[in-house]
Order: C-alpha cells, then structure tokens, then sequence
C-alpha cells in the first residue's frame, strides 16, 4: 500500500500540501506554481488487485481513495497491433473510454477527490468538459464546463446531455481558460482543471502502466501522441518513470509530443522563438490541441527532452486524410486523434525495423460531429 498520508508540492516555490489538495495549484497567493508529488511514485507490480477494472486495478499506486469509488468503467483501454513492418506499431485505443476520451482517467480521479465540493467546474476544447460532465452526474453533483464559442458540435451537445451547464467564451482556448480562473476565485465552487490539477496527470499514469502489461511487461520504443496542454504526454512520462524507479523498465520510451502546424506553440519553445505574450496561432480542425500559450509548457518540454523524444507539427492538410485512413482500418477517430498518426512519416526514418511504436488514439470521431 502507498505512504499515506499522500503529500504534495509546489514545482516553482516547493511548498507541501497534503493530498486532497484545496485547489488545483499551489495554494500560496503570491506562487499558484503546478503541483507534483512529494516523492516519485514507484511502481511494484504486486499491488496491481487483477480483479479491479480498468485504472482501478492499481488504485494502490494512486493517491487514497473511497472504497468504492465512483466510476463509469474508465480505463482498461485495448492495445491492438496494426502493422509488422518496418516496425511493430499497435494503437492504444483511448476512444474506448465511457465519454469517448482518455479525459476518462483524470475525470474520474477527481471526482473522487472532491470532498464536500458541490459544483464543480473546467475550461475546455470539448472532450475534458464532457469527462467531468458525465462523472458529475455520476456523483450527483453540478458542473459548469467553459468551452470556446466555436467548440464542436458534438461536443456541446454530449456535455449538454449529461445535464452540465455549458459556458460558451468567445476568443480561444487562452481566454476560455482566463474566464474559468476568473470564476474559480468563488469558495463555491472546486475548480477541477485537467491542465492543472496534479490528479489528471497522476491518473493518466495507469494509461502507462496498461501498454506494460499488454506488452508483455516491456516499455515500447516511442509512444506518440497529440499535445495541447500536455497533460497527456506528462502523464505517459511519470508512468513509464515510475516503472523505472521500480525496476521493472531499464529505459523510458522516447515521446512524440504531435501538434498542428497551425498552433505548435510547443515546437516554437523547443526552437527559442516561443514568447507567451506574442505567439501568434491559426484555426486548426484539431481542435483537441488548439492551445496557443500552454501554462505548463516548459514542464511539457522537459518531459519531451528527458525521454529523447521528439516534438512533430502537422501541416493541416495531413489530418483529415490521416483520420480517413484509420477509418479505413476500423478506427473511428476524431481530427485530434489523427495528429499522431499523421506524425509517423515525419520521423519514421529515426524508427529501427525492430522497434515497438504506440500511436495513441485519444478521442473518438462522434466529437467531431
């Protein structure tokens, strides 16, 4: 069983906070730095419960949570092998998840965090919106999703289903997100941010965790992946971390961290040219990653940097063909899943013939619509 009580800190100014923390950053006025856990987690394959579903089966590496949590069945995501040559490639099929989404994992942890919260609220392009929505409805609690005014359509409509109050914010994804912290001041509310909140990134861990079993108990090669905000390829990085500090992986995967050309902030930080106040980005049909000034960019950067990885921008007219061509495989994926597929002629070179690539699918095509 994990160290209890499970603590936190501060990245920038290193304060503590115990696990549930208040809010989503650091609590101290004068910082509101990301938090990360204390110490690293370490991975020990004997407290997987192999009767759990899904990321409950290692709720023992996760920080303390209900009993019973509440759940929708989150997690537990098929790895499906796709091709043999030049390299094995499989995809992780997140779209799998019950709103559609790898959201599911982070949504779920929080909701399980919240304590006596009663209105719980997130900014969000679509899919994070509608994981909240749907695991606030589970627990019987109110939820206000910011989105931006062009979100699709699909979109609003699953997270208007789940019964959530939506929040249309003209402007894109920075000003959806300054509207939301705006609103988070009020006691009344618990601001669950998947950019933010240390549990989405401890949460996607178990997505990590799943490829190492499907694979045999082996880390693949590269794992790819679209990033926006980089909760998702931070996430990926602790996992596979931490299986590393347990000694059950020798080296991490190498991460490809996939944007669109029309809004790759991350690329122009990793070239120098990044500058927060400046960055200028274009309408892009992958909505999922249409973040012009990421707030934790530079963690996102490092997390690239420190797996070798490699950061790839996708001109627009890769996408689409990209998201038809896994149709044709039976992969019904939404523009932003299709980032990462697009991805791989961009440094399929840099793969050997032996070599083991994940390409994960994030979200599910009925978002798009």
């Amino acid at each position: 069983m994990p160290t209890k009580p499970f603590r936190l800190r501060c990245r920038v100014c290193n304060q503590p906070v115990d696990w549930p923390p208040p809010g989503p950053r650091c609590p101290r006025d004068t910082c509101r730095g990301p938090l990360q856990p204390m110490k690293n987690v370490v991975f020990d394959a004997t407290l997987i419960e192999p009767t759990q579903q899904g990321m409950w089966r290692y709720r023992h590496m996760l920080p303390p949570l209900p009993d019973e949590p509440i759940t929708l069945g989150e997690g537990g995501s098929p790895l499906l092998n796709h091709q043999r040559e030049p390299y094995h490639l499989c995809f992780k099929n997140e779209s799998l998840n019950p709103t559609g989404s790898y959201k599911d994992r982070g949504a779920a942890l929080l909701i399980n965090s919240l304590g006596d919260a009663k209105t719980v609220i997130d900014d969000s392009s679509g899919n994070a919106g509608a994981a909240l929505a749907a695991y606030a409805a589970r627990a019987r609690i109110h939820a206000r999703i910011f989105i931006p005014e062009g979100a699709p359509e699909g979109k609003r409509s699953q997270i208007n289903r789940y019964g959530a109050e939506l929040v249309p914010v003209p402007g894109n994804r920075d000003d959806v997100a300054a509207t939301a912290d705006i609103a988070a001041q009020s006691s009344a509310v618990f601001y669950a941010s998947h950019v933010w909140h240390p549990g989405y990134v401890l949460a996607v861990q178990t997505l990590a965790w799943e490829i190492w079993e499907q694979l045999g108990r082996k880390a693949p090669d590269w794992v790819v992946l679209p990033a926006g905000n980089g909760a998702l390829l931070r996430g990926v990085r602790w996992g596979f971390r931490s299986l590393q500090k347990g000694k059950y992986i020798r080296n991490l995967p190498r991460l490809v961290a996939v944007q669109a050309q029309n809004c790759a902030p991350l690329l122009a930080f990793k070239n120098g040219t990044y500058r927060p106040s400046q960055f200028v980005a274009s309408r892009t049909i992958a909505d999922g990653v249409a973040v012009p000034n990421p707030p934790l960019i530079e963690a996102t950067s490092t997390a690239v940097k420190k797996s070798k990885g490699r950061i790839v921008a996708v001109q627009e007219e890769e996408i689409l063909p990209a998201r038809d061509e896994l149709a044709n495989h039976g992969f019904f994926v939404e523009p932003t899943s299709a980032l990462a597929y697009a991805a791989l002629p961009h440094f399929a070179h840099k793969i050997k013939p032996d070599q083991t690539v994940v390409v994960v699918l994030t979200g599910h095509g009925f978002k798009s619509h």
